[in-house]
């Protein structure tokens, strides 16, 4: 039976998880490559999803091969993610909201452990007007190393100042399971432009199609799932 009841700090990554950022990042990426003239599927943009941002530099700059116009390119392509999360584009996943709302309501201590920037981060929090439901947030930009190392859970646990079987963290990509699984923390899997991997199977407590699924694992009544309950997952593109 998976009790998560016994689960007091909880660790979210934001985007994929909470808020539906990827696709943003695609189709704002997409349309500053484009405008260069440089192709950008979404089959391309799942190597960079989860890493960081320095991860996605030297990505774009091996991509168009020249420093300057990787940077560039960056530069005006989160320009243009900032504008669209100022004017409203970036809805909650499915779930985040009540999960949040109850842990709270349970007393459990929330933190968000993002490999993005700590602006993009509060950005995206009030605008979405989840910022209150965190203890504190813990960006990229505080570890020397990002996802998929562990030194952002790592540094988390210290923060919290908890044992590493009171904590429970909540991932969607590739590179997050692995940064828990190696920071030795329990991971549940909600999976969002990928589907999971055997390794990935093989390292995480559940996959679960989205965060409303959770809910029950917080409660009295959780016995209709067991440990390692996984469920079909579609690859959302070709």
């Amino acid at each position: 039976m998976l009790d998560l009841k016994q689960k007091d700090v909880i660790f979210f990554d934001m985007d994929g998880l909470l808020l539906d950022t990827e696709n943003l990042y695609y189709e704002t990426r997409w349309q500053i490559l484009k405008r260069y003239g440089y192709p950008y599927t979404k089959k391309t943009h799942s190597h960079y999803i989860g890493k960081g941002f320095n991860d996605t530099i030297f990505r774009l700059k091996n991509l168009v091969g020249d420093e300057k116009l990787g940077q560039q390119i960056f530069t005006e392509s989160m320009e243009l993610f900032q504008a669209s999360i100022e004017n409203g584009r970036l809805p909650l996943k499915q779930g985040a909201f009540q999960l949040l709302t109850m842990l709270n309501e349970k007393e459990k201590r929330c933190y968000l452990t993002s490999s993005s920037s700590k602006k993009i981060i509060m950005q995206a929090l009030q605008k979405t007007q989840l910022e209150g439901f965190f203890h504190k947030i813990i960006s990229g930009e505080e570890v020397n190393r990002n996802k998929p190392m562990p030194d952002i859970y790592l540094r988390a646990i210290e923060i919290a100042q908890t044992d590493k079987k009171k904590a429970l963290v909540f991932e969607d990509s590739k590179s997050g399971v692995e940064a828990a699984f190696q920071a030795g923390i329990d991971v549940i899997m909600v999976p969002d432009w990928l589907p999971p991997s055997k390794q990935e199977m093989d390292e995480v407590i559940a996959v679960l199609p989205n965060l409303e699924e959770v809910l029950v694992f917080f409660t009295e009544r959780n016995n209709r799932r067991k440990p390692n309950d996984h469920f079909d997952y579609h690859e959302p593109f070709c």
